[in-house]
């Protein structure tokens, strides 16, 4: 009787080490599947609000908002977009709505540009992040 039982325990332990060699295995792709998933979520939020931007652009008769209300102008009443979209750069970033006019190059955040310079035309928005996405392009390439 005591064989019996334990030759059952050792087969518990097997399955459990099985269990957990497949947890292993499976785990890092889970995380690499939502990595690409919230990657594909920020760009998409990008194009919206690129939309939006274009949307106010054209509405009114060929500028851009202005620095002080750029987030305020794009989602008052709905018109342009309901909300500021979130921008989430795993694993470099926490997850932001905001918008900023003085991009430091690796914030995290909407980058806005307000004035043409040598870099970037007026009313262009990115993402401000220096970093690589899972493909391997650079986040403020986009």
């Amino acid at each position: 009787m005591s064989d019996k039982k334990k030759f059952n325990i050792i087969e518990i332990i097997i399955a459990v080490a099985i269990i957990v060699l497949i947890t292993f295995v499976v785990y890092p792709k889970f995380l690499d599947i939502i990595r690409k998933s919230n990657e594909s979520a920020s760009r998409a939020n990008l194009l919206a609000l690129r939309t939006a931007i274009a949307v106010y652009y054209g509405e009114n008769e060929g500028h851009f908002p202005d620095e002080n209300i750029v987030e305020q102008l794009l989602s008052e009443d709905g018109k342009y977009i309901k909300y500021i979209p979130e921008l989430y750069c795993p694993p470099y970033h926490n997850p932001t709505t905001e918008i900023t006019t003085r991009p430091t190059g690796d914030s995290g955040k909407w980058a806005y540009q307000v004035e043409d310079s040598q870099d970037r035309q007026a009313g262009e928005l990115w993402i401000d992040c220096n970093q690589k996405d899972s493909k391997g392009v650079v986040w403020n390439t986009y």
